[in-house]
């Protein structure tokens, strides 16, 4: 009960004549009830200054009631500081509380006398004021909320003027503010603070209004219910979603050699010949983490980036790579967060066979023939091995021999016709590919050769003429130029 200082309401006292009085109006006591929203004035109508004795008629009223109302009558009776009347009265406050209260009073008198009757002047008297009565409390109201992340429990301040005079107390979080999506509980209506204990289905229901963006708006209400009138008190804050990064390791990475035929060698499809085997890359499933989907997987290896929108294959088809390369995976979720995986594929270098190859005659010209093939091939984690074979024709045929198998880097010696220049073919294979080289073993001849009995001399060459000097076969002197020399 809310106690309220008195007041006083007077009509003007009437200076005309000493014969008129005037009434008082004094509120006496006011109380208020703040769960009725209703204010009680305890009040009483006084006679003041010198008595009257022609009143006619005396109107008093408050905040629109009638306290008193009598006419017709001629009042003589009523003596100065006399109580005319007293009572209590109640009023009803406005929705917010509020309450004036405007007071009246008005008194009608005749005067003037002669020896047959009364004259009929008459005089009014009216004076009017207005009281504020203090408001009454009707709702509580948010003074702080805080912006808040899906892990943590949020915590609002608020006021009660009403206290526990209000029915009801509650608070909730609201999305867009069309329902409570994080429901009414009740709060204390003495309190100032409370702490929102969010339940595991009340955090996902905030993470799952928020899957495309990391935050959004959320609304803070506090609701009151005083006297059957539902009041609210609202703050918009913003809430975040933390620790939200897609789950994915690298246990959802998986890997194979796709080629069979690098596979039946190796026996591994974990072991990548070098621009031979073919990369299948597959990605199982990321997890999106509170209400977030996978958007897409993006697969780099050796530069090359390729991107898929749900779990799968990439097909990277033949690298060229020696060494062991590393694949890394970057999952982006629905809300933007990433996460990314890495795994390294094994890579075994490798390239065609290769050889030096020394092919020749004996002296360079006999018809004894020597091949050497010194080759050199990968190992491919020694799962590789080589073969050399050779063949041959002269070069006026079209046909060459059969292949002939020969050691790496050990001389063979065979026996060519010197008076024939000779193709040969040297073919080295290894378990991936085939290199082929193309020799020519030219007719068998002296780099310097001299012929006794035709006193010549022959370079490059046997020489065909007497007494000459031939080189390849061309003589360019004969013998008396010679002996000029």
């Amino acid at each position: 009960m809310a106690s309220i200082s008195p007041t006083t309401l007077s009509c003007p006292k009437e200076n005309h004549t000493s014969k008129h009085g005037y009434v008082k109006l004094t509120i006496t006591g006011i109380s208020q009830s703040t769960a009725n929203n209703q204010t009680t004035v305890d009040w009483k109508i006084t006679v003041e200054g010198t008595p009257w004795v022609y009143l006619y008629a005396l109107y008093v009223s408050l905040g629109g009631k009638v306290l008193f109302e009598q006419y017709s009558t001629v009042l003589t009776s009523w003596s100065a500081g006399q109580v005319i009347k007293s009572g209590t009265t109640t009023f009803d406050n406005g929705s917010d509380g509020s309450l004036t209260l405007n007071a009246y009073i008005k008194q009608l008198f005749y005067y003037g006398y002669n020896s047959s009757r009364w004259n009929s002047s008459s005089y009014v008297q009216e004076g009017s004021t207005g009281m504020v009565c203090s408001q009454i409390p009707r709702q509580a109201n948010l003074t702080s909320a805080p912006n808040f992340n899906d892990e943590a429990n949020p915590t609002i301040s608020y006021s009660n003027p009403a206290g526990n005079a209000v029915s009801s107390l509650q608070a909730c979080i609201s999305l867009t503010g069309a329902s409570a999506d994080v429901g009414y509980r009740d709060i204390s209506k003495t309190g100032s603070s409370y702490t929102f204990n969010l339940t595991t289905a009340e955090r996902n229901v905030l993470r799952n209004a928020c899957t495309t963006s990391n935050s959004r708006n959320v609304i803070f209400y506090v609701k009151t219910v005083i006297g059957g009138n539902t009041f609210y008190s609202t703050i918009q804050k913003t809430l975040s979603i933390v620790n939200a990064n897609p789950t994915f390791t690298s246990s959802n990475i998986n890997y194979k050699d796709n080629n069979s035929a690098t596979v039946a060698v190796t026996g591994n499809n974990q072991h990548l010949v070098q621009n031979l085997s073919k990369l299948l890359v597959t990605l199982s499933s990321a997890t999106g983490n509170k209400g977030a989907s996978i958007s897409k997987y993006v697969a780099t290896i050796n530069g090359v980036s390729k991107t898929i929108t749900s779990a799968g294959n990439i097909d990277y088809g033949v690298i060229n790579s020696g060494t062991n390369l590393t694949l890394s995976v970057k999952v982006t979720d629905s809300r933007g967060n990433t996460a990314t995986a890495s795994k390294t594929v094994t890579f075994l270098a490798w390239s065609l066979p290769s050889a030096l190859i020394s092919l020749k005659r004996k002296n360079n010209y006999e018809n004894e023939t020597y091949l050497k093939v010194d080759g050199s091939f990968s190992s491919v984690n020694s799962k590789n091995s080589l073969t050399i074979q050779y063949q041959y024709k002269k070069t006026t045929e079209t046909s060459y021999s059969s292949r002939v198998t020969i050691s790496d880097n050990v001389q063979v010696t065979m026996t060519k016709d010197k008076e024939s220049a000779w193709d040969f073919k040297i073919i080295l294979k290894d378990k991936f590919g085939t290199t082929t080289y193309n020799a020519v073993l030219p007719k068998g001849r002296f780099i310097f050769f001299v012929d006794t009995k035709k006193l010549s001399v022959g370079i490059n060459c046997f020489p065909s003429n007497s007494e000459s000097l031939e080189v390849n076969g061309v003589q360019v002197l004969e013998y008396d130029e010679i002996a000029s020399w």
